[in-house]
């Protein structure tokens, strides 16, 4: 039996995870120049580097969570962690781009990829009544490492050189290996044979689908669902069958079972226009965050001011995981308006760059602040947004899927990008362009209200609803 402090554990590795896989991910940037003197090629070739490794790290979701379905999300972490480790280990070693390409992009991005979704899926699943907290707590890591990365990969080149400091990282990598191994999973999944014996023998299907003291006996605090892991009571052997036959169930797979295929959760309407706005705001997201420094030296800041700008940045999102976590479990409070306000508000400030009036490093320092806090908010959501609209047991395999958006609209942002401030000559358009990408995302998200108003969605059956309850009839 876990103790229930473990939980806390989990969290904690979960945030730890974070703060490797993304500053490592994040900081491959700082690279870029050493690469262009070393393998002697063009910016445009080291780009590809970076972008192959965010697009991997965050479109490998569907693989890693089909993955997750056939062992332990422990096993796939640590899987990861020597994947990730090694691919960086031979980086220092590699004489030709193209090798980078395959080693550094897809093997280190498919390591952290496979380190980073069995972690955050798992910490959503601890908790019940404080997911949209934790789940803030732990996706704030990717805000520490935008703060703290970029600065120590500096020093690191500075004092060790490009390759001495990949070597550090490949050491800072390891230590998801500590962190997955804490990453116990909640039970075992049932077996089928026994499911169908315990069913038989309990005459569950000769049972009432209520009964008058269910509701007094959860308030009583007799029968508690999975996540409480408690029974009615361990001295009745027919209750422990009862009980026997809760746990069994609920860690049976609906989702699973209704369709073999992997990407059922993409027949959800809900979930698809959620996928969808996945794909445009971390478009605009991804232009911001790989164009903007160019942006801001373009305005006649310098370098040092750019990297400060950007860590007011990373401020604002460790911030606003945490706050927007925390709302999120306010019940009273709507997540999908939270959701929708979090995505408009975005985009409105990242047009607010391309102003003369703005172009300041303290305003620009403060409305990166502010975008932080946003985008932070909405990392915040993910997990228990994505729970609202699928329910827990599938949520490993749609949080997979929203990674696999992400790494669409991260590899097809930049490049459109790009391609628009060298056909205009300046980059003021493409952060309106990216502003309202964002913009859109959010103004998307009102289908699923309105659908909702016209098309319920099918309310769960009698037996789904009470299955952990329906045999106290036998007490």
């Amino acid at each position: 039996m876990i103790p229930k402090w473990w939980c806390l554990m989990i969290v904690f590795s979960a945030f730890m995870i974070q703060v490797i896989s993304f500053g490592t991910a994040g900081a491959i940037g700082l690279y870029n120049i050493e690469f262009i003197d070393y393998f002697n090629v063009g910016a445009a070739e080291v780009s590809l580097v970076g972008s192959i490794n965010l697009g991997v790290f965050l479109g490998a979701g569907p693989f890693v969570s089909l993955m997750m379905r056939h062992m332990s999300y422990r096993r796939v972490a640590v899987i990861g962690s020597l994947l990730s480790t090694i691919s960086l280990l031979c980086v220092p070693f590699l004489d030709n781009i193209i090798y980078l390409y395959i080693i550094y992009g897809i093997f280190t991005g498919l390591g952290f990829a496979m380190v980073y979704l069995p972690s955050s899926v798992l910490a959503g699943l601890y908790f019940n009544k404080h997911r949209s907290l934790v789940t803030g707590i732990a996706t704030s890591g990717s805000g520490i490492a935008a703060v703290i990365f970029p600065l120590l990969v500096h020093s690191l080149i500075q004092y060790y050189g490009w390759k001495g400091s990949v070597f550090i990282l490949a050491g800072l990598s390891l230590q998801c290996i500590v962190f997955s191994a804490l990453l116990f999973p909640l039970a075992e999944k049932p077996d089928r044979k026994e499911l169908k014996s315990v069913l038989t023998n309990s005459n569950i299907h000769d049972k009432q689908t209520n009964h008058p003291d269910i509701d007094h006996m959860r308030n009583n605090g007799k029968c508690e669902n999975y996540n409480g892991q408690t029974c009615i009571s361990e001295n009745d052997k027919s209750v422990q069958q009862n009980c026997k036959v809760t746990k069994l169930m609920e860690n049976s797979e609906p989702a699973a079972e209704k369709s073999l295929n992997h990407c059922y959760v993409l027949c959800d309407f809900s979930f698809f226009i959620f996928f969808l706005n996945n794909i445009l705001w971390n478009m605009g997201v991804a232009i911001s965050w790989i164009l903007a420094p160019e942006y801001f030296v373009s305005m006649g800041l310098t370098k040092e001011n750019a990297a400060t700008i950007l860590t007011f940045g990373g401020v604002g999102c460790f911030i606003g995981c945490i706050i927007g976590g925390g709302l999120g479990n306010i019940q009273s409070l709507s997540r999908l308006s939270m959701y929708i306000s979090l995505n408009i508000a975005v985009g409105i400030l990242l047009m607010f760059l391309p102003f003369k009036i703005f172009q300041s490093v303290e305003i620009l320092s403060l409305i990166k602040f502010l975008y932080g806090l946003g985008f932070g908010g909405i990392l915040g959501l993910l997990v228990i947004f994505t729970v609202d609209l699928l329910g827990e047991k599938a949520l490993g395999d749609g949080f997979g899927y929203l990674m696999f958006s992400n790494g669409v609209g991260s590899i097809i942002g930049p490049p459109l990008g790009g391609a628009l401030k060298d056909s205009l000559g300046t980059y003021d358009p493409t952060f309106f362009f990216a502003g309202t990408l964002i913009v859109v995302a959010g103004l998307l998200m009102f289908l699923i209200p309105i659908r909702d108003k016209f098309v319920p969605r099918p309310k769960k059956t009698a037996t789904e609803l009470t299955i952990e309850v329906i045999s106290i009839h036998n007490i």
